[in-house]
């Protein structure tokens, strides 16, 4: 792949289909320490992110369960 002019880049199809993006869709593009790059999309970069903080046990929320009291009593 080459680097076009104002570092425009064309993705292979092969590359397109692997990663799931069409035409106007974002990439993420991260360099590693070791000088490697990534490219991700937003919805993997979503996905990895959440998955940091599984580990954490959910603490029930007094907020939640009031605004959960007050739609419960608008759908009577």
């Amino acid at each position: 792949m080459s680097i076009k002019e104002h570092g425009r880049m064309n993705l292979p199809k092969e590359l397109r289909e692997a990663l799931r993006v069409k035409e106007g869709e974002s990439l993420i593009f991260r360099v590693r320490e070791d000088g490697s790059a990534e490219v991700i999309t937003p919805q993997t970069l979503a996905r990895r992110g959440r998955g940091l903080f599984a580990h954490l046990k959910r603490v029930e929320s007094k907020t939640d369960a009031f605004i959960e009291e007050r739609r419960q009593e608008t759908d009577k």
